[in-house]
């Protein structure tokens, strides 16, 4: 399990100062993206934090680090370059061309190449879960922030305790500050889930008979009494008006967001119809990573999205990889019915996550397939 054990020789002063720097910089760009007292007024682009970041991963990784270039890192940058040149031919056809973007996407490809060491997720995991507190300033609730939550604690579970005691201590004050600043169903759904697998890995997964009967029998009853008390509000709250007699109403849903797919695929081309791809009147946004990719550039980069996506979560899926798997689930749930993370429209700490921990994750198979070769020779 991608568990990571959090010694003291990680702490120096360098230690302290990157956490510091990316606490700052997360709560920073909380604040601007929740528009705290309509700050967004007063700046053109949030790109520049974003390249802010970047700069200091990579600032990080030049010092302390080195470039992989093993068959498994070449194959998923070359499947990775495709995907952002389709990008750029996208923004020259449909005359969208953004620069700050395609710096960043280069900052990103830079970024993947590296092997990453367990100290630099340790400083970026930390630096996520001190930003959180600040998303409770905003006076309404917001989706993304839920969203940003649910992402942000999972990638914790690399540094938490794989123990019980430690899982509820650290979830239960998730959930009490999730539901503050949330009412997104993708979200709390997502929480939930995420809870569940994590609850019986560590429970089921190399214990004893005794640890996995005890462990059913409270999940059951746990279950259990949560529907009979809670199974009306439940209901309602997941489907409500969505289900009538004649079935589901699935613009009812999804939250009036299905039109707007169906709208976006109806008009679908090759190379995506720019940043304006729709004329969002009553959504700010597609809702939905894929749509949005089709919208904006177009039914070659949604393929070459839709690749990497399933590259990434397939090789995510081993014991040793499990909490970042479970990061991975959580974007493509979240993703679902949110924003693009690839492109900046929420809060950056979950895509600077998503996009380390795929480094981390391409590092920890290398050294997984290194070790397996060694044993043969």
């Amino acid at each position: 399990m991608a568990k990571i054990d959090i010694h003291r020789s990680y702490f120096t002063y360098e230690a302290l100062l990157f956490i510091a720097i990316f606490t700052l910089l997360f709560m920073g760009t909380n604040i601007i993206m929740m528009d705290y007292r309509g700050i967004q007024n007063t700046i053109a682009s949030q790109d520049p934090f974003m390249i802010l970041i970047l700069g200091a991963i990579l600032a990080f990784l030049y010092k302390n680090s080195t470039f992989s270039w093993t068959p498994l890192r070449k194959m998923f940058l070359i499947l990775w370059g495709l995907y952002i040149t389709s990008i750029f031919l996208s923004m020259l056809i449909a005359d969208h061309f953004v620069f700050t973007e395609v710096l960043i996407l280069l900052m990103v490809t830079v970024i993947l190449a590296y092997k990453i060491p367990k100290q630099l997720i340790i400083y970026l995991v930390l630096a996520a879960l001190l930003s959180l507190p600040f998303l409770l300033i905003v006076d309404y609730t917001l989706n993304e922030s839920g969203a940003t939550l649910v992402m942000v604690v999972t990638a914790g579970f690399l540094i938490v305790p794989r123990t019980n005691r430690a899982m509820i201590l650290y979830l239960l004050p998730s959930f009490l500050l999730l539901s503050l600043i949330t009412t997104s169903r993708s979200a709390i759904g997502t929480f939930l889930l995420i809870t569940a697998f994590q609850l019986a890995w560590i429970n089921l997964y190399q214990t004893s008979i005794k640890q996995k009967k005890w462990f059913f029998g409270t999940a059951i009853g746990v279950i259990v009494i949560g529907l009979v008390i809670f199974a009306g509000r439940i209901y309602q709250f997941f489907i409500g008006a969505s289900l009538e007699r004649e079935g589901y109403f699935w613009n009812d849903l999804t939250s009036k967001r299905y039109e707007l797919w169906a709208t976006v695929w109806n008009n679908r081309q090759w190379f995506g119809e720019g940043h304006s791809y729709f004329n969002f009147t009553d959504l700010l946004h597609a809702h939905n990573i894929l749509f949005d990719t089709l919208g904006r550039y177009g039914i070659i980069t949604l393929v070459l999205f839709v690749l990497i996506l399933a590259l990434v979560w397939l090789l995510s899926i081993t014991k040793y990889t499990l909490s970042i798997f479970l990061f991975m689930t959580a974007y493509l749930f979240i993703g679902m019915f949110e924003y693009n993370y690839l492109f900046m429209f929420v809060y950056f700490s979950p895509i600077i996550l998503f996009f380390v921990l795929t480094a981390y994750m391409l590092t920890l198979r290398e050294g997984h397939l290194d070790t397996i070769k060694t044993k043969k020779d």
